[in-house]
């Protein structure tokens, strides 16, 4: 029996792990409507409506990143199903680990890279970003496609041949995931400026990028879901402790982000020569350059992933030179292995209980506290009555309208037609005008971007707005039906 294990191909046993490593992810996973990113939750959306074929006002919020394209199979299959997208992702997290670990395996890092892929796994930040399908798991598997399919090219050149195709569309899909995206165009611009197979197939690949990054550009008008200058020490703390549901900075988070800025600048100052003459390690450097300017999760996850990937092999060449046994050779990499997953696991342990228990971001609670209460107020009032008036009211015949400052992740929580918000505006009158058919407001006023419109609505007399709801994520305004009616 013993002989049939070890037998038993590796690659068997890897897929097994994967599996096994997907189920669990499984039963982690928060199964509400709620903490949904907002991209995924407007891809989710628009799939959807094209599939049922209904009119939702989904469409007036621009142009979706391409989860829209990777989300399309579920959203046909399992319409309306937000927890086969998570599996999804689950699926796409899953083959990305799998071919950084093959590439990290051709260039001679086995073992490092089975140790860093086992802990990228298991770390908080994959888990979270799964659960709300946010953009890094997506980022990460077109990272690792790009630079396998740029090897296979090499390896049988021909030109407007299928792999250069496939290279464009990466190229276009990443630039719509997330500013990072941009990192895998310039590598390959890079690449091909260094190392050009011929100077015809240079030029051909020098004019399909910068044409297919400048449409992505205007496809996606400024990645409108992703906030600029954000507090890259909330990124970097992600990689250790995940994205947590609070908007503020604990000490804890302080020093975590610092204690990842250390790591990461000693892994890149030891392995900046390998990270550039690397395809793959290219794209993540210049991938983590710009993530520097956004600050967000996705920040961490790149920082994670050079940190593990590039510097394990530097544990592992250093307790390689003592002589001995395991223990003088493996014993530190061991040691910290094991105080890094139980870290890990035990951070994971805490997420799932908080989903359990029902606890959400202070956004979350907000769009939940209009559902539970506004929303279901407001669908008895839609709802059709059995001994109509001779003569009803026409403005209680209408729908429902929202605006909201999260309108995909709204939209996706009440299923109610929902509005972004409206554009600073330069008095309550001309707000008024925007604001005609919308029966509820949702928004921060504590964000800058409200700044005017929170100024409008405290200049409009009494009577006419209603502070219905006012919580720490935000406040919900009742805009009264004399208004609406103007």
């Amino acid at each position: 029996m013993k002989k049939q294990l070890l037998s038993f191909p590796q690659k068997y046993w890897a897929y097994l792990a994967l599996l096994l490593w997907g189920i669990i992810g499984l039963m982690l996973l928060n199964k509400s409507p709620y903490g949904i990113d907002e991209g995924a939750a407007q891809a989710l959306l628009l799939t959807w409506s094209v599939v049922d074929g209904v009119v939702s006002s989904i469409v007036t919020l621009g142009f979706p990143d391409f989860r829209a394209v990777f989300l399309a199979p579920v959203g046909f299959l399992w319409t309306g199903n937000l927890l086969a997208a998570k599996i999804f992702t689950i699926l796409v997290m899953a083959v990305a680990a799998w071919a950084i670990h093959a590439w990290r395996r051709r260039n001679g890092e086995t073992e490092s890279a089975l140790l860093a892929t086992g802990l990228l796994l298991i770390s908080p930040l994959v888990f979270y970003q799964i659960d709300t399908i946010s953009v890094a798991p997506y980022l990460l598997f077109t990272f690792a496609l790009g630079a396998w399919s740029d090897l296979k090219y090499r390896e049988s050149p021909q030109a407007f041949g299928g792999m250069y195709f496939a290279q464009m569309l990466l190229c276009l899909v990443s630039v719509t995931l997330h500013p990072a995206g941009i990192a895998y165009p310039l590598a390959l611009l890079w690449r091909w400026y260094k190392d050009p197979l011929n100077k015809k197939q240079q030029n051909y690949y020098f004019a399909g990028i910068i044409f297919t990054v400048l449409l992505a550009m205007v496809l996606t008008m400024g990645w409108s879901h992703i906030t600029w200058f954000s507090n890259p020490a909330k990124g970097l703390s992600d990689a250790l402790m995940g994205t947590g549901l609070s908007k503020g900075m604990a000490a804890d988070r302080w020093f975590s982000g610092f204690g990842i800025l250390v790591i990461l600048c000693f892994v890149i100052l030891k392995q900046a020569r390998k990270l550039w003459t690397d395809f793959l390690g290219r794209i993540f450097l210049l991938a983590l350059a710009i993530g520097f300017l956004t600050g967000d999760a996705t920040l961490g996850m790149l920082a994670l992933t050079i940190i593990l990937y590039w510097g394990m092999p530097l544990l592992l060449q250093r307790d390689a030179e003592f002589k001995g046994g395991f223990w003088q050779q493996r014993g530190v990499v061991l040691v910290l292995f094991v105080i890094i997953a139980t870290t890990f696991m035990t951070i994971d342990k805490e997420h799932h209980k908080s989903i359990l228990a029902g606890q959400l971001s202070p956004t979350d609670s907000l769009i939940k506290a209009y559902v539970d209460n506004v929303g279901n107020s407001a669908g008895d009032q839609q709802k059709p009555n059995p001994n109509p008036n001779p003569n009803p009211n026409p403005s209680t015949d209408k729908p429902i309208r929202i605006a909201s400052q999260w309108p995909a992740r709204t939209m996706l929580a009440c299923r109610c037609d929902t509005l972004a918000l409206p554009p600073p505006a330069k008095d309550e009158q001309t707000l008024f005008a925007m604001l005609r058919g919308v029966k509820y407001l949702i928004f921060d006023p504590r964000d800058p971007a409200n700044h005017s419109l929170s100024h409008n609505l405290a200049l409009i007399g009494d009577g006419k707005v209603d502070t219905v709801i006012l919580q720490r994520g935000g406040v919900i305004i009742e805009i009264k039906d004399s208004i609406i009616a103007k």
